[in-house]
């Protein structure tokens, strides 16, 4: 995976004491194998009543849910991320003319077991979702691969500045005066993948990687 980024350029300086300092840049990204997704998934129905729209989504609803209980998910890892109603007008000779009521409601999905995403997703088509909005992989547990990056990363920026200390003929104390970790990078990237509601089945979804990136800033002191 490629991480565009803009590098700040290496410096070395004397401060007012004439020791000299060098301040280097280390990242690393570690590609990690997903082993959860989330799914947005839902229902969008309509009706002239908005009692009856609403009792329509209500029933398709249930049965999504019946749907995700069969594939093995957890209450607790369901919620209703969306919940709204709109009403519906048509536009005829110029003039706006009420239809009736639009009621949408989708759920965030949490699938541990990463394999069975198409299945889940088939599942819920047949029993009438009709939304599918996204679905994002991730890491259940992503601090554990950050750590092994971020110690990557710091080698990196050692290794940077042994050989600039070494290029300029000075020795490097490898004891760092400073070190700034770079929190600005996110976590978990955002959604790698986006889906619509297909005509046919939506089964196969492959996870991919995904890119676990730390980086770190460091000043450290150069030796005549």
């Amino acid at each position: 995976m490629m991480n565009m980024y803009y590098q700040q350029p290496y410096r070395t300086h004397t401060d007012k004491k004439s020791a000299r300092t060098i301040t280097v840049t280390g990242d690393e990204t570690i590609e990690v194998q997903p082993d959860m997704a989330v799914a947005q998934i839902g229902i969008v129905t309509t009706d002239k009543e908005l009692s009856e729209a609403q009792h329509k989504n209500n029933e398709i609803s249930h049965s999504i849910l019946k749907s995700f209980a069969r594939n093995g998910i957890e209450e607790k890892d369901i919620q209703t991320s969306t919940y709204q109603i709109y009403p519906q007008y048509d536009f005829i000779d110029g003039k706006q003319v009420f239809k009736g009521y639009e009621v949408r409601q989708v759920f965030s999905v949490k699938i541990k077991e990463i394999n069975k995403i198409g299945e889940v997703i088939d599942d819920a088509v047949q029993s009438g979702a009709n939304i599918i909005e996204r679905v994002q992989f991730t890491i259940a547990e992503p601090q554990t691969f950050y750590m092994q990056a971020l110690s990557k990363a710091y080698e990196d920026a050692f290794k940077k500045a042994q050989v600039l200390a070494k290029s300029s003929g000075m020795t490097l104390n490898p004891m760092p005066l400073e070190i700034n970790e770079d929190r600005s990078i996110p976590l978990v990237p955002g959604p790698s993948k986006a889906f619509v509601l297909a005509a046919e089945s939506t089964s196969p979804v492959q996870p991919g990687e995904v890119g676990i990136t730390a980086r770190v800033t460091v000043k450290y002191k150069l030796m005549k």
